[in-house]
């Protein structure tokens, strides 16, 4: 991330791109000024504008809105100046910092009602994206909006392919920037440059708690997305009983579907019935010997709407406990239920003696961005046969949980 802001610092070369709209800017910001203007009205509201560089374009975008103050923070020092002279127009409180995105998102102290991040989240890789979702959406107040506008790949671009792909389409469009600029441009990009796909980037945002999800529009690789928070589930956690078997099954057979149709065969997910689920979890919650617990989500009107369990680690020298499972129904995920959860789990494992945590996902299963917002650390991986079918599974690790209760 610093390299690249050192590159942008020395050089003239994005200033020019701006100039000749190679990454459509003009258009992508058109459509950020009717976004605002729809979503925030006559009401005043925060901004704090992360990897802010000149915001010669947001700047525009804001104009006419009731801005109470704009916080803006970049690494680069020669684009802050520009800021300064460009957001003065908008009328606003202006208050702009040195700072890499996710320190920066960190230390703030107050809450904002947007968060944008204009060509810049490109630079972090997936568990650093996974960090900023996660602080972004506790610094986002409640019925604010984080705005991203960022390259992503194709589904089924990886990136190798990605970066070819990109600095082949900058050497055959870019026809103004002299050679030397392209050569440099393109060494910056393969060396700096991490997009996830559009669908990888929501679920990362999902399971860090965002309720709304839209991607507004595209052009090209660039994209601009919508991530809101919108509210607070009303869902009180509690520990299960034996009598809770028939509403856990139900929970896990319900989810077990959705979360691995397409990853498991089909015909092993068939035979993962509620009768079954049910006689597994009647021996587990009956058994005066059991070590293992389980936490249960549960809507206003009484109905179990997902569940946690845990216990002590299962074969790991390194951590002491494990969170074995956590499913909740579809209606109910991205809400920020499982969260708690894994909360609830982490501190049913401190009262035990317990201050690490274990937990393992299928690498296909984008559950496992949930584990990285989480804080999770990848602490390993192994194979794993289900079905015939080959996968594998990754293991990811907090060697703290009481972080996990914040």
């Amino acid at each position: 991330m610093r390299d690249a802001a050192k590159f942008f610092d020395q050089v003239s070369f994005y200033e020019q791109v701006l100039d000749c709209n190679y990454m459509f800017h003009d258009e992508i910001y058109r459509g950020v000024s009717l976004l605002l203007a729809g979503y925030f009205g006559d009401r005043p509201f925060s901004v704090l504008d992360l990897g802010c560089g000149s915001a010669r374009h947001l700047s525009r975008a804001l104009a006419g809105r009731f801005v109470r103050v704009y916080k803006g923070y970049d690494l680069a020092e020669a684009p802050l100046a520009a800021a300064r002279r460009n957001v003065s127009a908008v009328g606003c409180r202006v208050d702009l910092r040195h700072g890499d995105l996710v320190e920066a998102l960190r230390n703030e102290t107050t809450g904002f009602d947007l968060i944008f991040c204009g060509f810049s989240l490109h630079h972090l890789t997936a568990e650093e994206k996974a960090a900023f979702f996660r602080v972004a959406h506790l610094r986002l107040n409640t019925g604010g909006m984080l705005l991203i506008v960022d390259p992503a790949r194709e589904e089924d671009e990886p990136l190798p392919i990605y970066l070819d792909h990109y600095c082949d389409w900058i050497r055959a469009e870019w026809k103004a920037m002299p050679m030397a600029a392209i050569d440099a441009i393109c060494d910056h990009i393969r060396n700096n440059d991490y997009p996830e796909t559009s669908r990888d980037l929501r679920a990362i945002a999902a399971e860090s708690g965002f309720d709304r999800a839209r991607e507004l529009e595209r052009f090209g690789w660039h994209h601009t997305w919508a991530f809101e928070k919108a509210f607070s589930s009303r869902v009180a956690i509690h520990p299960a009983k034996p009598e809770d078997a028939v509403a856990i099954a139900r929970v896990h057979a319900e989810s077990w579907r959705t979360t691995y149709a397409g990853i498991i065969p089909d015909d092993y997910i068939a035979k993962f019935t509620n009768d079954a689920r049910e006689r597994s979890w009647r021996a587990i919650l009956g058994d005066p010997a059991r070590r293992e617990f389980v936490c249960l989500a549960i809507n206003e009107a009484g109905t179990v709407t997902g569940f946690a369990s845990g216990g002590p680690t299962r074969g790991s020298n390194d951590f002491a406990g494990e969170l074995y499972a956590i499913y909740l129904l579809d209606g109910y995920q991205r809400r920020g239920i499982g969260r708690r959860l894994a909360a609830a789990v982490a501190r049913r494992l401190l009262k035990a003696g317990h201050s690490s945590m274990l937990a393992w996902v299928l690498a296909e299963n984008s559950a496992r961005y949930f584990y990285a917002a989480l804080g999770g650390v990848v602490a390993g991986e192994k194979a794993a046969e289900i079905a015939g079918a080959d996968l594998t599974e990754v293991a990811y690790g907090w060697t703290d949980i009481r972080r996990l209760l914040d």
